[in-house]
């Protein structure tokens, strides 16, 4: 039974290209965002799981904040914390300890198959990729880099776990 959802940062909650720094004024949702994650996060506990290069937890909860999304998110992990970037199973680990939560009760949403499909594939996590644009233009090359649901608009994402119940 899935209980928890670990969502990657940027492109799959804030719009990456919308942001010079993590804390830019700027910054805008991705589409449905804001309205999937409030519906959500009554049903499951909620993470991020980010890489940054220089942001720390406290910057995203306040990244957070500035887009009122930070009451939402029970557990923040980022790489510079962590010492370790996606998709190395150590970030996904602490996410999983800080939640209580084992592998098969969660699932990564992300939009990179190199970062967040493999990484959450390799913990035997439930893999989703999200594409609802083509920054990263990339190609399954392997069955690790299969993800388990593949969807364009994080308004599909309820139906996708609403499927797993």
């Amino acid at each position: 039974m899935i209980k928890g959802i670990l969502f990657d940062l940027g492109d799959t909650i804030v719009i990456e290209d919308s942001v010079t720094s993590l804390l830019d004024p700027q910054a805008k949702l991705v589409p449905y965002a804001k309205e999937v994650i409030s519906a959500l996060s009554g049903q499951y506990r909620l993470a991020v799981v980010t890489n940054t290069f220089v942001s720390t937890k406290l910057e995203v909860k306040i990244a957070l904040h500035n887009l009122a999304l930070d009451q939402y998110f029970d557990v923040i992990v980022t790489s510079v914390d962590v010492g370790y970037e996606k998709p190395h199973e150590e970030i996904f680990r602490v996410a999983l300890q800080e939640l209580g939560f084992r592998p098969s009760e969660v699932v990564m949403v992300g939009d990179r198959i190199e970062k967040d499909v493999v990484g959450a594939n390799r913990m035997g996590i439930v893999s989703i990729l999200c594409k609802w644009n083509d920054r990263y233009p990339e190609q399954i090359k392997g069955e690790m880099e299969k993800p388990t649901y593949s969807i364009h608009s994080l308004k599909e994402l309820p139906q996708i776990l609403s499927q797993m119940k």
